[in-house]
């Protein structure tokens, strides 16, 4: 079998086969052609070809990383399906379901986070799998409370529990109601567990360590900051309805540093390095440099809410207008003058796609988008600038990181 070998440069030109004039380019390359990583190289030592370079190193890193934690999470999700107790045991089914098809960031994040501070061999792997557990059990709630119908491309746990008893042996008037309150206390009570087995994992795997005292402190003091990110989520939108607010922004960036900023980002690092030994004045630092990278994140996501490839991003592009969530695009609109247009929209239930492009030419129209692109990028350069000061990360794993940061730049998903 002849193995295709990828050459990648900015003009095309020589040696070269695969042209890209960015990271972006070179994203859209990766995704359509799925290279073999170890049959890619580059030439060239322009600056685009040095962001490529990163963002490669991080694919490798990634990849090589997410086999081990795969493999992982399946012996984990196997070993709590094993229960008697048939609705126990469909229930953990049902949350071992959830658990697959997710990036695995935050679980990379801790091994990288691990890596950077010099920690050896796989000791991380459970703690990876614990941020994924607890990933996937707030996902569960959230998607309770925003009524979601799909999650990862996929029926949530209160659409699953709608279809596996939608066919009542004894039918009475009230079925569809306590159908409905079936399916999502059962997803509650899903959530829950994950919650707890995050926590049995963390204790088996490290409670006999000096560390465990600062490393389960730490987690729960993310947790406890996602769940107040989560409180501001929900309490916002009804507030603006019915109360108005003038600070609308920086209630929303508040949301954004509670719950993608730590929970996403800063906090699977940094107890990735506090597993690792890594001394408090660093862990701070490199909270420091990575809080604009986890804001810029959730601002990305929430321009692919309204503006992504559904097939891509794997939930509807009508959830968050339909949901009325409070974004920077949302409050740049709003106070802008462009509330009462927006409002004939946007908050209303079963949307188009007729409604979402009228959605998206007032963000367009008003400076919104823009507005929310600018500060992207002003974040993501600022958290670049930030993790190339880091002196205590050495030269690869700086890469790996800055790769990181450039992928959830140009990410499309």
């Amino acid at each position: 079998m002849v193995v295709k070998k990828y050459i990648i440069s900015t003009d095309g030109f020589g040696e070269s086969n695969v042209k890209c004039l960015n990271s972006e380019e070179f994203m859209n390359f990766y995704l359509k052609d799925k290279p073999c990583l170890d049959d890619v190289s580059f030439v060239g030592d322009s600056k685009e070809i040095e962001k490529m370079k990163a963002v490669f190193e991080f694919l490798k890193y990634y990849e090589e990383t997410i086999v081990k934690l795969n493999n992982s999470m399946k012996n984990y999700n196997d070993l709590y399906v094993r229960e008697d107790n048939v609705f126990i045991k469909e229930a953990m089914e049902q949350f071992a379901s959830s658990n697959s098809g997710g990036k695995f960031l935050r679980g990379f994040l801790a091994c990288l986070g691990y890596n950077i501070f010099n920690g050896e061999g796989d000791d991380y792997i459970p703690l990876s799998v614990a941020l994924e557990f607890f990933q996937t059990s707030v996902l569960i709630h959230d998607d309770i409370i925003d009524k979601a119908s799909t999650r990862r491309g996929r029926d949530t746990i209160p659409v699953k529990y709608s279809k596996i008893y939608s066919e009542p042996i004894n039918y009475n008037d009230s079925f569809d109601d306590k159908l409905k309150g079936l399916s999502d206390s059962m997803a509650l009570c899903i959530g829950d567990i994950g919650l707890y087995l995050t926590n049995q994992i963390l204790i088996n795997n490290y409670s006999n360590r000096d560390v465990f005292g600062r490393l389960f402190g730490y987690y729960n003091d993310m947790a406890i900051k996602t769940c107040k990110g989560e409180l501001i989520d929900v309490a916002l939108p009804f507030y603006e309805e019915f109360y108005g607010t003038d600070d609308l922004e920086k209630h929303i960036m508040e949301i954004y540093k509670l719950k993608t900023g730590w929970y996403s980002v800063v906090g699977p690092t940094a107890l990735g390095g506090i597993l690792a030994g890594g001394s408090d004045e660093n862990i701070h630092a490199l909270e420091d440099a990575l809080m604009n990278l986890g804001i810029a994140y959730q601002i990305k996501d929430d321009l692919l809410g309204i503006y992504g490839d559904e097939e891509k991003i794997g939930k509807s592009i009508l959830t968050d207008a339909e949901e009325f969530k409070q974004t920077l695009l949302y409050s740049y609109a709003v106070s802008h003058g462009y509330k009462d247009s927006l409002l004939e929209v946007y908050g209303k239930d079963n949307l188009s796609f007729k409604d979402i492009e009228k959605v998206r030419k007032i963000f367009d129209s008003c400076g919104s988008k823009k507005y929310c692109l600018d500060m992207m990028d002003f974040l993501f350069k600022d958290s670049f600038e930030c993790i190339l000061s880091l002196d205590f990360i050495d030269t690869h794993f700086k890469k790996i990181l800055l790769g990181f940061a450039e992928f959830l730049r140009v990410r499309r998903s």
